[in-house]
Order: structure tokens, then C-alpha cells, then sequence
């Protein structure tokens, strides 16, 4: 039951970002990421491993679904690392809105320096400066929207109900028998 609820909330913000937020007119052409907060609540409520695969999965949907305009795996690698990263926060001691604001900009610059990296015409230094601090300052702006009601119901799915994702083999990098 608790897998599920979780699934249904990455969905939930995969369709909202991909159906409703990236279709909006907003100014600059920059809005809020939802799924980075979602995977941020949930990886901070689960494991690093979980997180990982969580972020992974996430991404790769926002990869595929339109408008999708961008190499397949951009997306899905660094939410992928943020939600590892993430995982590691409680144990650091950093509370959920400062890891969102740390992930929200993570994933905005590696996103951004992948694109330079490969040559995407769109992305320039500059451009990427600005578009990085815009879509933290949105995305930070929504966060309560997203964080508390998400946060609240990772608070009530229990955190061992994750550990079989970080305990599969596959998850160790060998296949025990």
C-alpha cells in the first residue's frame, strides 16, 4: 500500500509538471519544478538508494513525456543524483526547504551544464545563469504547496516499508543467490 501511495505521488507531479506546468505562459519561459519537490519529500522521508531510483524513475518519465525537448537521460541523471543526495540529508542534520532549495539548484545547473557539455545551441553561460536562478526562486515559491502535503503524508508511510528497494541485489551491484 505505502509503494503505492508513493507511486501515485510521483505520478501525480509527472502529469501536473508535464500536462499543466510546462504548457503555462509563464514569464521567461520558466516555471516551477514539481518533481524535483516530490522526489525531494520522498527521498528525504526514505533512503539515498530509494531516492536514486525514485529521482531516476521521475526523470526518465519527464524525458519521454512531450514536451519533452531535450536528449533522453538529461533529465532522469540528475534527479537521479539529486534524490541520492537527498537521501543523505537527514542524516546531516538539513531540514526539507533548505535540501529543496539545494536540490532545485543542483538539478537546474547539472541539467544546464549537461547542455553545454553536449552543445546544445539553447544553452548558453548566460542564459544559464539566469534561467538556473529563476527556476529556484519558482520553484522555491511553490515548495510549501508541494512540500508540506507531501512531506505529511511521507511522514505517515514508514520508512522501513522502503528498505527491500535498498536491499535487492541489483541495488548492491551483484546478484547474490
Amino acid at each position: 500500500m505505502k509503494p503505492l501511495v508513493t507511486t501515485l505521488l510521483l505520478i501525480t507531479a509527472v502529469l501536473a509538471q508535464a500536462a499543466v506546468v510546462n504548457r503555462l505562459p509563464l514569464p521567461w519561459g520558466i516555471g516551477p519544478d514539481l518533481v524535483v519537490l516530490v522526489v525531494v519529500a520522498v527521498a528525504l522521508a526514505t533512503t539515498p538508494m530509494t531516492g536514486a531510483v525514485i529521482g531516476f524513475t521521475a526523470g526518465l518519465a519527464m524525458d519521454v513525456l512531450p514536451p519533452a525537448d531535450h536528449e533522453l537521460g538529461r533529465y532522469a541523471f540528475v534527479l537521479c543524483l539529486a534524490g541520492y543526495l537527498v537521501g543523505y540529508a537527514p542524516s546531516f542534520g538539513v531540514r526539507s526547504y533548505p535540501a529543496a532549495a539545494l536540490a532545485a539548484f543542483g538539478v537546474a545547473t547539472g541539467y544546464s551544464l549537461i547542455g553545454l557539455l553536449i552543445g546544445d545551441p539553447r544553452v548558453t553561460l548566460a542564459g544559464a545563469a539566469s534561467a538556473i536562478l529563476l527556476s529556484v526562486a519558482m520553484t522555491m515559491l511553490v515548495s510549501p504547496l508541494v512540500m508540506h502535503p507531501v512531506g505529511r503524508i511521507m511522514r505517515h508511510l514508514s520508512r522501513d516499508d522502503f528498505a527491500s528497494i535498498a536491499g535487492a541485489p541489483w541495488a548492491a551491484g551483484s546478484l547474490r543467490r
